[in-house]
């Protein structure tokens, strides 16, 4: 970029022959005067290629972090997590009656894995074979337990309908987050087959976990259609079979929660023991640390534009004191000279940031092929922060430019007088 300075430098002197007199004086001066201009242009450029690159970057890693999310619940609605048995269910289901949500609560009964003492771990397997699934959940387990698929568990009417048969034979459902078939691994077909349930059991006092107890069920995979809140539901039978303990482990909210009401029921809840965590659902939302970073690039290129268009128009300014002088000795007024200023300015921020921009898109967009790179499907996003990129290319050289012709003294200073 800085060998192509001068030759853009001499190009915009040559284009100004039909600009106004204060642009076309300042674009043919900063020619005449290369060895000046050129380090400043060059300045202006590196600056503004650094916050296009890593403007681009940030947005793109932003992109795919926004595409790759996958709502819990439905908008607005929410849910409480009650994994620790210090929680008293009876202590949220008042907090939610006082905030006016009792009438859109449903409890989640789960297998409670965890106590003081032990870690309990569920493995599935067919065979030899083990399963591997996925999910998220906002609720303290995520077993749950019912004789019926739960109602918020978003699956197609057939196959809520198949589930709830197995779950009546004492089967077991199995729940899949359809990005885990986007992967390698690829889940078997189970309609009623065979699958074992293995509980280890981990302690402090256990070197290694050890296998507490076995049962194999009828069981069923069906994928869900967003995020599976829960990795499985058992039946009845099967919980009894592994001698496991159950208990309320979430509440779901089943309807729109505004903004205020989110707020007093997280405050209620935070005094309540056990620490229960309220989650709403509110889809994906901008991390407040990404917009900071964005303003700093911002703030940065500002400055850093600011300072080297500064420094080159004040010695252009010094050094065209005689011709101003002459300029102002055939009559022009003393705008014309905040003129010259303010086009000294633009000329510097403007070239340097039309050359720098397309700079700094080169390495902007070879930062983003990583760190956006889908490690299943090869695929990658690109995002261009337009605004950004408006701000420092357009924006910056014009607000610089008004600010040095507001600052510029309008008539040269006496450096003589006659009495």
């Amino acid at each position: 970029m800085i060998l192509v300075v001068p030759v853009v430098v001499a190009v915009v002197a040559r284009l100004a022959a039909r600009l106004p007199l204060a642009l076309r004086f300042a674009a043919r001066d900063a020619a005449r005067h290369r060895t000046r201009t050129v380090p400043a242009v060059a300045a202006v450029g590196a600056t503004v290629a650094g916050v296009v690159a890593l403007g681009i970057a940030v947005s793109s890693q932003e992109a795919a972090n926004e595409a790759e999310y996958t709502p819990l619940l439905r908008d607005g609605h929410g849910s409480v997590s009650l994994s620790n048995p210090d929680t008293d269910p009876a202590a949220v289901d008042a907090v939610l009656r006082k905030a006016g949500l009792d009438d859109q609560v449903e409890a989640i009964t789960g297998l409670r894995l965890s106590t003081d003492t032990e870690e309990m771990e569920l493995e599935f397997r067919q065979g030899e074979e083990a399963l591997w699934l996925s999910y998220w959940s906002g609720l303290g387990s995520p077993y749950a337990v019912g004789e019926t698929v739960p109602d918020f568990v978003d699956i197609a009417p057939a196959a809520r309908e198949r589930a709830d048969a197995v779950l009546a034979e004492g089967g077991l459902v199995l729940l899949q987050d359809p990005h885990a078939s986007e992967g390698s691994y690829t889940l078997p077909q189970l309609d009623g087959d065979p699958v074992a349930v293995d509980v280890r059991r981990w302690s402090d006092d256990l070197p290694e976990p050890e296998l507490a107890a076995t049962a194999e069920a009828p069981t069923v995979l069906l994928e869900v259609s967003g995020t599976a809140t829960v990795l499985a539901v058992f039946s009845p039978p099967v919980v009894e079979d592994l001698g496991l303990p159950t208990a309320v482990v979430g509440t779901l909210l089943a309807a729109p929660i505004s903004d205020e009401t989110e707020k007093d029921v997280a405050e209620a809840l935070a005094a309540l023991p056990g620490d229960p965590y309220f989650y709403v659902e509110r889809g994906y939302r901008t991390p407040d640390e990404v917009r900071i970073i964005q303003a700093v690039l911002a703030a940065l290129g500002g400055i850093l534009m600011l300072g080297g268009t500064l420094t080159a128009t004040f010695l252009a300014l010094s050094d065209a004191k005689p011709d101003l002088a002459t300029m102002a000795a055939v009559g022009a007024r003393p705008r014309t000279r905040r003129g010259v200023a303010a086009s000294y300015a633009l000329v510097v921020g403007g070239v340097g940031a039309l050359l720098g921009a397309p700079v700094g898109f080169i390495p902007g967009v070879a930062i983003s092929q990583p760190i956006t790179k889908d490690p299943v499907t090869g695929t990658t996003l690109l995002e261009v922060p337009w605004t950004l990129v408006g701000l420092v290319v357009v924006g910056l050289p014009l607000l610089t430019a008004l600010a040095v012709g507001a600052c510029a003294r309008g008539r040269l200073p006496l450096t003589a007088r006659i009495d």
